[in-house]
């Protein structure tokens, strides 16, 4: 499909009826397409063009990668050794 002067396209669509298997029905979805400029800074620019390294050079997908950690990461509470009730009784 073509997209006119204002920004739309139309699409058009095929499929079977479920009723009746022989017959066609026809969708026509109108789409607006919008286009946003972005300013980006030159030196993230230079740093998508790095080469790849680690388990990301191996990976099929390169468009965006983040490779999760799976090691187990405990927090601890600074405080935890504070009973806070027995602030309260002080005061």
């Amino acid at each position: 499909s073509r997209i006119d002067s204002k920004g739309i396209k139309v699409v058009t669509s095929y499929r079977v009826d479920p009723s009746n298997p022989q017959r066609l029905m026809k969708t026509i979805t109108k789409i607006r397409v919008t286009y946003d400029k972005v300013r980006e800074n030159v030196a993230v620019e230079a740093r998508r063009k790095w080469k790849k390294f680690g388990e990301a050079a191996s990976g099929e997908d390169q468009s965006n990668v983040t490779i999760k950690s799976r090691d187990d990461i405990f927090i601890d509470d600074p405080n935890a050794d504070v009973d806070l009730q027995e602030e309260d009784v002080a005061k």
